[in-house]
This record gives structure tokens, sequence and C-alpha cells, in this order.
């Protein structure tokens, strides 16, 4: 098993593994034991012992107030405290059908983490996994939306940065047309039929034109399209980062 303390020196800022979000945690879990996580990592990256872990988790503002009772002297308006506390027992309801009390307390929180494997106590100190990371839907009782929901954020993780490097690559190019068939595709991306059928998937919508019935085209025959390269600077380069790339 690798963990945060195994890599924290090689890394810049806190290590917040990428199997929270990839296996579905940080959909699941409610926003204050979000909080406690990424504020676990923080000190698990930086503090030595667990003493000087629970003083630095004592000292940070937004673990301030968590895991009390609610009121609404604590939010702006009416509206935002209900919308709150509506999303918070929602969460509660999702643990009640595993058979999990919400926790009363960070400490009980942490506990939490620690039977799900989230957190491993060392003793004199805490740790995080980093791979393999525990798998949301492995541990609760989901629904079938649910079940659905969090193989789609599983899926997106693992197809994004290829996406991604496909993106990279062809704005290289300096063009928007291109004429390339599916094997071109996998040895630019050094990736299999099954991911470059997700990923041409998630590049349609940036065509100009959807290429007709991708999937069946053979492997060696040539694809010609364009991409519309003000789409994907708008979703998913960012309108801020679109200005150094043009």
């Amino acid at each position: 098993m690798q963990t945060v303390r195994d890599i924290r020196h090689n890394q810049d800022g806190v290590v917040i593994p990428n199997g929270f979000r990839a296996n579905g945690w940080s959909s699941v879990l409610s926003h204050e034991m979000n909080v406690l996580f990424q504020a676990i990592c923080y000190v698990v990256t930086e503090k030595e012992t667990k003493a000087e872990m629970e003083k630095a988790l004592d000292e940070i503002e937004g673990l301030q107030g968590t895991f009390t009772e609610l009121v609404a002297e604590g939010f702006k308006s009416e509206e935002d405290f209900k919308g709150y506390v509506n999303l918070l027992n929602r969460f509660k309801a999702f643990l009640g059908r595993s058979n999990i009390e919400y926790p009363a307390s960070r400490e009980e929180a942490i506990q939490l983490f620690i039977k799900w494997g989230l957190v491993i106590d060392n003793g004199d100190v805490w740790d995080v996994p980093v791979h393999p990371f525990p798998d949301a839907s492995e541990l609760f009782q989901l629904s079938e939306a649910e079940a659905m929901a969090l193989a789609h954020i599983k899926l997106e993780s693992l197809v994004h940065p290829v996406f991604s490097r496909l993106v990279m690559m062809l704005h290289e190019k300096d063009e928007n047309a291109f004429n390339l068939s599916k094997n071109d595709l996998k040895e630019m991306l050094g990736t299999n039929d099954a991911m470059l059928a997700e990923v041409l998937i998630k590049l349609t919508p940036y065509m100009e034109e959807a290429i007709e019935n991708v999937l069946d085209i053979p492997d060696d025959e040539p694809m010609s399209f364009a991409i519309v390269w003000e789409r994907i600077y708008e979703d998913f380069l960012g309108q801020q980062f679109s200005s150094n790339v043009q």
C-alpha cells in the first residue's frame, strides 16, 4: 500500500488521493465530512505526530462548529440554512440505509474514516492511503441511481486524463481539421480500444459534425473530423486558460 506519508515529500502542496473523488467519496460524504477529510490530508502531509495533527485540526477555521447542532444564525440566509439542513438530512438517511449513525463529533467522524479505510491509525500518527483507495460503492447500500452515478464518476475519472491528452495533442498541431484512424489515435495516446471508444464519445460534442457510426469504423480506416476549438476553450480548458493557448 502507498500512503500520503510515503509520498508527501515528493509532492508540492497537500496530497489528496485521486481515489477520494474517483471512488465516489466526495459525492457520498456530507459537506463537513468532505472538509474534515481534506483537513486530515493536510495535517498528515504537514505534521509528524498525532498530537500535532489534532492540534492543527483544532486550529482550522473551516472545522469550527462542525458536527454540532446547526443554528440558522451561522448562515447568510434562512434559505441557505434550510438548504444545508436538507442536504445533511439526506446524507444521514443515506448512512442510515447502511445502519451507520451520523457522527456527533469530529472524533466520531475520524473513527468512521478509520473504519472505512480512509484514514490509517498507526497509534502515534495518522496516515491516509493513496493506492489502493477504498471504493464507496462497496461499503454502502446504494440505490440503482446512486450505483449508476458512482459508476459514471469512476469511468469519467479514467477517461478524462486520456481525453485531456488527446485535446492537447490535437491542439499542438495548430489546426482544426484532422484525418486520423483509430490505430493512429491509439498509438498517439497509448491506449486500448475500449478507452478510445469512450474518448471519441466524449470528443463528439466538440466536433463540427459527428463521425457517423464512429464505433463501427475499422481501426485502419482514416476518419475525417474538425474540432470547434471555441467549445473546448469554454467547456474544457476554461476561459482564463484559453487566452494562453490560442
